[in-house]
């Protein structure tokens, strides 16, 4: 796991990817390949098991682009005063690495965090070895820190060599063969929303869930769910439920600042560690290898719930598309999802009551979640293409336009966002949010939202806090 605690400089200064003394690269998903996309159309892979290595497709459509990340933390590199420099070796062999950006502003105190780029070819070569090692040395080739390569280092390359733009499936997820196996995995839903503060959006957040405690199945659903701020990091809001099984549901939102607006994302791959327990109290929504998922049939359900949070924050602050049906789905064990439009609006042609919906713009729907699809219909501008299938088994394709809609709008929002969350009894936490998927740091080189200081930078910043007595909200 990834602990995002705010422990001291050293901590600050790798971006929070915390895994253990002396690790470096730790990546829990090492099996996996995962995918980003950035708000400008970037798209992102990446995978571990070592060094965690990404690659990027810029919106330009040129060449991808590989970095490998490195993170490490002992003493040894805390003494040395001079250059430290990054270095694979594959069979023995330097494979040849450009570092990207200032290595002297990788370096502070004791921890050295930094990316390097490697080219397709030079990747090519390396995923041929059979042994790996990864070096931090000085400027005199001493080496400072080293990390072997783990049996599956060779098989986690061909992966990202063979991760296509047409691989991205979902935040957070590639595309499965089967769509089965993509129906079942999780995903970080996330929007946009322009010229809306993170701070009214977070405000928003819990006068939604006030508004929908107000009707009796509302309560059923959202009564036993509490919200928390988080008093170390500015973008997080979550709310917790009380126990089952083991756990404890924990729905967290994010919302970062970007391009003058608000980027707010649903986190479901969070775990909030109690220090008064010292145990891991809360796990996050809907993870499908987690014993959570079999211990209550209505979990899914419950996890599409709070999916719809972003749905209708999309429709308070943005114009959305309303394609006149309501959409329906059904699926079968070993099989992908299947929609279906009901209740067609009067004058709607192009669809009947009953069609099976097949394709959007040429993008098959069996890979996707029921809210996602919701929430990719709702942003859709201009018209799309539909693929479908009526109750006879005729398959046609039909061009619709939808309906743009004016914002719902939200109520007046409170100008005092600490004021108005301890007036409405909204706790503040300071428990580690743990990220498992740690996406700031595995993405900022392609996202303008994950965008991070340099670790001098974060190190000089936390040494000037801590001379001054400043005690305040740190910078993630």
């Amino acid at each position: 796991m990834h602990y995002r605690y705010i422990l001291g400089a050293a901590l600050l200064a790798c971006l929070f990817w915390q895994p253990s003394t002396e690790a470096s690269g730790y990546f829990p998903l090492a099996k996996d390949v995962v995918a980003h996309a950035s708000p400008d159309g970037t798209l992102s892979f990446a995978t571990g098991p070592d060094v965690p290595l990404t690659k990027v497709f810029g919106r330009d459509g040129g060449s991808p682009k590989y970095y490998f990340r490195f993170w490490a933390q002992n003493r040894r590199i805390g003494k040395e005063q001079q250059g430290i420099h990054a270095r694979l070796l594959a069979d023995g062999r330097a494979v040849p690495l450009e570092p990207a950006g200032a290595e002297i502003d990788m370096h502070a105190a004791d921890v050295f965090c930094g990316s390097y780029r490697v080219t397709e070819e030079d990747l090519q070569q390396a995923a041929k070895a059979a042994s790996y090692e990864f070096q931090l040395a000085d400027d005199a080739g001493n080496v400072l820190w080293k990390q072997q390569g783990k049996a599956k280092t060779a098989e986690a390359i061909r992966k990202i060599l063979a991760a296509m733009p047409d691989s991205y499936l979902r935040e957070g997820v590639v595309r499965d063969e089967k769509a089965v196996d993509s129906v079942r995995r999780d995903s970080r839903p996330r929007i946009f929303l322009p010229s809306v503060t993170p701070s009214e959006v977070q405000e928003w957040l819990v006068l939604h869930h006030q508004t929908l405690l107000q009707d009796k199945l509302g309560k059923a659903l959202w009564g036993e769910f509490r919200p928390y701020y988080h008093k170390s990091h500015d973008d997080i809001i979550f709310f917790m439920s009380r126990a089952i099984g083991d756990g404890v549901p924990l729905i967290t939102f994010e919302t970062r600042p970007y391009a003058g607006g608000t980027m707010l994302a649903l986190m479901k791959d969070q775990i909030l560690e109690d220090s008064y327990w010292h145990t891991t109290r809360t796990v996050g929504m809907m993870t499908a290898a987690d014993d959570i998922v079999s211990l209550t049939s209505v979990w899914r359900d419950l996890d599409d719930q709070w999916d719809g949070f972003l749905n209708d924050a999309y429709e308070t602050f943005q114009d959305y598309a309303d394609f006149g049906f309501v959409l329906d789905n059904t699926h079968k064990k070993g099989e992908g999802n299947r929609f279906f439009a009901v209740k067609v609006r009067d004058g709607i042609k192009e669809i009947s009551p009953g069609d099976e919906l097949l394709a959007l713009d040429g993008d098959a729907l069996a890979w996707y979640k029921p809210n996602e699809l919701r929430l990719k219909l709702l942003q859709h501008k201009g018209a799309a293409t539909l693929r479908l299938r009526t109750a006879d088994g005729e398959e046609r394709t039909v061009e619709i336009t939808p309906a743009l809609h004016q914002p719902k709008g939200a109520p007046a929002l409170p100008k005092d966002r600490k004021a108005f969350f301890e007036a409405g009894k909204v706790k503040g936490s300071k428990e580690a949010i743990v990220d498992s998927g740690n996406y700031p740091a595995l993405f900022a080189q392609a996202d303008p939202t994950y965008a991070q200081p340099s670790a001098r930078v974060l190190y000089e910043e936390a040494k000037e806090k801590a001379a001054s007595g400043d005690k305040g909200t740190k910078r993630r």
